[in-house]
């Protein structure tokens, strides 16, 4: 149970939990995404100092048990004397740029050695800690508040020189506005941390209002936060933007998910009376089967905003690098401009391609003035561009070292360079990839309701080949018996073959009696064309009883007609629709697969072969009209193949092309002529 507070310790409370809270997201934050540097590690100290310091408050006030209180109490003290400091350590790292001189190390090895010495009595005798009020330390005959007091003393001279250094670094920073902007919010963020620590040691606040410092040290955390992820001082600015997003979100899913579980497993277990953490056990079980699709689709829906970024990070991945912490080389042109006008003290730097266009510049540059020098950009023997550099501001020329570094420089600037050019080509051919991917995945899904679609919807239907002798199939059986009992086969083939042929004009039953039964008495021959009917309907629809005339073959306006549903697939429409996509393809090797298709799909003359319609002056026309379209064919294949090189080919399709004409076929001719293959 959390017990009563008053209101000021519960203001504390509540201002070390998010001071706590803070300083953990954002001490992982940098030291796990950031690169390693001097700066990120001091940043990695003082926020463990921090949140060990608030959780070790928080605990103390809360707990009644004096071994936790007396453990707590020492954390506190250490923390808190090794947060002072930590300051200058991170004021330090934050600002320098470059090697640090000695009197930087000295000051930082000091302040830590302070500290230490500041926490061994109060961690051996915790009635004897430095402080202003008794019990302190006290050492033969000086007061304990000499120590006290001195101890005040020095971490706000701490305090004060790490305030000193970022003021200096300020006033170096020049013209740089993105670097002033970070040392602002440096300065302001060390200034009222600063201050709320002063506030939280110096009496008389100390023992009244403890959570006035803490509240300013809380408020030190929120201008940190605003420094890291706003003004970009451990991450460049795409990178701080993907980093807060993903990290701000994820931390509240993480945390709406967890309180779920415990939630629903307190309710689980009240409700059904058990100990067990059911819930809890199948929620972890999901979350590790889950994770990986969860973290994809957080990743997509926060950081993956465009094609182009989602790219990117595709290759980031490839390439084993961190998605979050990466950063792309064109976003370290402009910070390493303005680190080169820093170090040498310039006027201003640029960088130009090869056709004069500017890639990136910082300050004010004057190409006219003199002791500019300008450094080519090249990288494995391929020039990207040049490096113009201005004059120093103090008006000194460059020595042979400073130019040696430049050239060092502009190697580094023509290797960032190259490595965005060929990350972009990754890119772009990792989205090309990607998109080939999808498309073969559509294609597969399309592909499988086609084939499950056809699977369906052909059960029971018809595929017709006409071109050639009739063969008409029914789920992949051939149809062998046309009849029934009491009707030839024969005879019911043709009328089927007169009612595929004429489609939806249908035919009269005096056309079909003329063309099956020509030289059989009207009686008779009514008869037998009732007779065939009804067995070609018992064919066509298995399952349909004699009373029933079923839909295969339907009668209305004096003729009869059969069922277009029936028809699964035609060879000759395929064949058709072959020859328009042929001729409505602009790629070459597209259009030559849809002829070669079609001129598998003519096996001959239309209907050849059929029973009395095939020898019909009915089928003629049609039949002329299809041999036609696949002379045409065999032409247009010819001269496809001849235009590829292909001779053999070419000849072939054109000695088809006459037989199939009849051996008269003028066009033919002169292109076996042009081949030299005519015989």
């Amino acid at each position: 149970m959390v017990p009563d507070l008053p209101p000021r310790e519960a203001l504390e409370l509540a201002a070390h939990g998010a001071t706590a809270v803070l300083a953990t997201w954002l001490g992982l934050t940098v030291t796990v995404r950031s690169p390693a540097s001097p700066a990120t590690r001091a940043f990695g100290l003082i926020t463990l100092f921090l949140t060990s310091w608030s959780l070790a408050v928080i605990v103390q006030r809360l707990s009644d048990v004096p071994l936790v209180d007396r453990v707590t109490n020492s954390v506190e003290d250490v923390a808190a004397f090794f947060v002072v400091a930590a300051t200058p350590h991170i004021a330090i790292a934050v600002s320098a740029e470059g090697r640090w001189s000695g009197w930087q190390r000295l000051n930082v090895a000091a302040a830590y050695a302070l500290a230490l010495v500041a926490t061994i009595p109060s961690v051996v005798n915790p009635e004897a800690k430095f402080a202003v009020t008794p019990p302190h330390f006290e050492l033969a005959a000086i007061p304990g508040e000499v120590f006290g007091w001195a101890w005040i003393v020095i971490r706000i001279g701490l305090f004060a020189t790490a305030l000193g250094w970022i003021i200096v670094a300020l006033r170096k920073a020049g013209g740089d506005v993105a670097r002033r902007r970070q040392l602002q919010a440096a300065l302001a963020t060390v200034a009222v941390g600063a201050l709320g620590g002063a506030v939280r040691f110096t009496p008389p606040l100390s023992d009244t209002d403890r959570w006035l410092g803490v509240s300013l040290v809380t408020l030190a955390a929120i201008l940190a936060t605003y420094a890291v992820f706003a003004q970009r001082i451990f991450f460049s600015a795409e990178v701080a933007g993907r980093t807060f997003r993903y990290s701000l979100i994820g931390a509240l899913g993480v945390t709406a998910y967890v309180g779920l579980l415990v939630g629903a497993d307190r309710l689980v277990r009240d409700a059904l009376g058990i100990e067990l953490p059911l819930v809890i056990a199948i929620g972890l079980v999901a979350t590790v089967a889950l994770w990986e699709p969860a973290a994809g689709l957080a990743r997509r829906w926060i950081l993956e905003r465009t094609p182009r970024e989602a790219a990117y990070h595709r290759l980031l991945r490839a390439l084993g690098e961190p998605v979050l912490s990466a950063q792309a080389p064109a976003g370290s042109l402009h910070p390493a401009l303005a680190r080169l006008n820093r170090s040498f003290g310039l006027t201003g730097a640029r960088m130009v391609g090869t056709d004069a266009q500017l890639i990136a510049a910082d300050g004010r540059l004057d190409l006219d003035a003199p002791l500019g020098v300008r450094l080519p950009l090249v990288t494995d023997g391929q020039r990207l561009g040049e490096l113009q550099l201005g004059p120093k501001r103090s008006g000194l020329p460059y020595t042979s070292d400073e130019v040696e570094l430049l050239r060092l420089a502009a190697a580094y600037l023509a290797g960032s360079l190259r490595l965005a050019a060929a990350e972009q080509e990754q890119v772009e051919a990792l989205d090309r990839l990607s998109a080939e991917r999808a498309d073969v995945l559509t294609t597969g899904s399309a592909l499988h309701a086609a084939l499950a679609g056809e699977a369906e919807g052909a059960a029971g239907r018809l595929k017709v080949f006409a071109l050639g002798p009739l063969r008409v199939e029914r789920d992949g059986e051939l149809i062998r018996q046309w009849g029934g009992a009491k009707a030839g086969t024969r005879q019911a083939e043709a009328l089927f073959a007169f009612l595929l042929d004429r489609g939806e004009r249908g035919a009269g039953k005096d056309e079909i009696v003329e063309l099956i039964w020509p030289d059989v008495d009207l009686d008779r021959a009514d008869l037998a064309f009732h007779r065939t009917l009804g067995g070609l309907r018992t064919t066509l629809e298995p399952g349909r009883r004699g009373g029933n005339r079923g839909q295969a073959i339907t009668f209305h306006n004096d003729r009869y007609h059969l069922d277009p549903a029936l028809i699964a697939w035609n060879d000759v429409t395929a064949f058709e629709a072959a020859m328009a996509a042929a001729g409505a393809s602009g790629e070459p090797h597209e259009a030559l697969a849809h002829l070669e298709h079609a001129r598998s799909l003519y096996r001959g003359d239309y209907l050849d072969d059929c029973p009395f319609y095939g020898d019909s002056e009915y089928v003629e026309e049609r039949r002329a009209l299809l041999r036609g379209r696949f002379v045409d064919l065999l032409l247009a294949l010819g001269d496809r193949y001849e235009a590829r090189g292909d001779r053999p080919a070419a000849a072939a399709c054109f000695r088809q092309a006459r037989l199939v004409a009849g051996n008269d076929l003028p066009p033919a001719d002169e292109a076996l002529t042009r081949l030299g293959a005519a015989t």
